[in-house]
């Protein structure tokens, strides 16, 4: 294995870029629609499988697991992708096709013509939009920070989770509604994420082109190895995977079988599930920017996915339905001290040159034992219940951070 380059401090933005201090509100308000729009699909889709389909709980994994199988191959591809073209035009094409599936789908629900087989498509495509928005994200973050990564992620995930949490909570809507209305609506709100793109500027990615001109598989293999051979980045993707692991599965699959089987709820229910959650990462992210950061990120990062795994093994608690949501909630805390640490580490450790490739590592690292940790629950669900499913992913994360606190270096880290 090749030695891995050694991490360079982050670069200005090209000269092709305006100035960061003009773009940075419009990048941010990218991604507040954007996510607007993942968080009203977090509910339509897990309702669509639970409560339109009324699927059993093998499906309902099987479904999600659809929604997260692209991650495994085009997030990677995504990043090489982030690398090579201008990222403003990546993501309005990204935009306007993911608005265009979505209206196709509202007009499937509205015809009476959902099935199983056309959610699970559905899911694909979702899922192939999220791999390629992700890397192009990221990456433009280090073009539009202006030196302060740390600040700068933390605001970009609080712009994240706030806009998720208001279109999970404007999805509830369903219920009085319909699906198909949201449905158009969450198009909507794709559609108006081209308006803060359009005022980006192009990033200078034909100087990038002409120096990459080597297959996207190599390329593919040049982040991976940069990430494995970091002893900074390895035992930090690490444990991003154990956290897809052992968290999305309960999140996507388990939490909205519980407001079903366990508390009898519908769509606005899970709606609610779903917006706790991002709130408390809100929360949690806001307390990092009054803070001033973590100096400490590494210890900060493993006691975050701790009292994730604590506040899964107590969601399997016979809990009334406000309790369950403030759990839900202090998850959600716990989540938003993991997410902006981890961010910040492979931010501050990725070489400029493979900024896109490095970091599309991080989101495969996240999200490519999704599908696995779908199916894994939805079986779980089958054979024991949601809230028993719950406590076994709960247990085996507290395991894994016991483990990483005593034998990994992963504590230690720090700016």
């Amino acid at each position: 294995m090749q030695n891995a380059p050694e991490p360079l401090s982050p670069e200005p933005p090209p000269s092709g870029l305006a100035p960061a201090r003009a773009l940075y509100p419009w990048f941010m308000s990218a991604i507040g629609a954007w996510y607007g729009s993942w968080g009203m699909q977090q509910v339509l889709f897990s309702w669509l499988a639970v409560g339109e389909l009324r699927a059993d709980p093998r499906w309902v994994g099987t479904a999600q697991m659809f929604q997260n199988l692209p991650a495994l191959v085009l997030l990677l591809a995504g990043g090489v992708t982030a690398d090579r073209l201008d990222r403003r035009s990546l993501l309005v094409a990204v935009h306007l096709v993911a608005a265009a599936t979505t209206l196709f789908m509202a007009k499937v629900v509205d015809a009476g013509a959902l099935s199983l087989g056309a959610l699970l498509v559905y899911g694909l495509a979702w899922g192939s939009f999220q791999s390629f928005v992700g890397p192009a994200r990221d990456a433009l973050l280090s073009d539009v920070a202006e030196g302060a990564l740390l600040r700068a992620v933390t605001t970009a995930t609080l712009v994240q989770f706030v806009a998720q949490a208001l279109g999970a909570r404007g999805a509830g809507l369903a219920e009085r509604f319909g699906s198909p209305a949201l449905l158009v609506t969450q198009a909507g709100v794709l559609l108006l994420g081209l308006v803060p793109l359009s005022r980006l500027a192009k990033t200078d990615s034909g100087g990038r082109s002409r120096e990459l001109r080597r297959r996207a598989l190599s390329e593919i293999r040049e982040g991976l190895r940069a990430v494995w051979g970091s002893p900074r980045l390895r035992p930090v993707a690490l444990l991003v995977a154990s956290n897809g692991l052992f968290f999305l599965g309960p999140y996507y699959v388990l939490c909205p079988l519980i407001v079903r089987d366990v508390h009898h709820g519908g769509v606005t229910d899970l709606s609610l599930v779903l917006v706790v959650f991002p709130a408390g990462t809100v929360l949690g992210s806001l307390w990092l920017l009054v803070r001033g950061g973590i100096r400490r990120k590494g210890r900060a990062l493993l006691l975050g996915l701790l009292g994730g795994g604590l506040s899964l093994t107590v969601m399997g608690l016979p809990l009334p339905f406000p309790a369950f949501l403030g759990v839900v909630f202090v998850w959600g805390l716990c989540g938003a001290v993991f997410l902006n640490m981890s961010r910040t580490l492979f931010q501050e450790s990725a070489p400029a040159q493979l900024r896109g490739r490095v970091l599309s590592v991080y989101s495969v690292a996240l999200l490519g034992v999704a599908p696995a940790s779908n199916l894994a629950a939805g079986l779980l669900a089958d054979a024991l219940g949601p809230a028993a499913g719950c406590m076994v992913f709960g247990f085996a994360m507290v395991a894994l951070i016991a483990f990483a606190w005593g034998r990994t270096d992963v504590r230690t880290m720090s700016s």
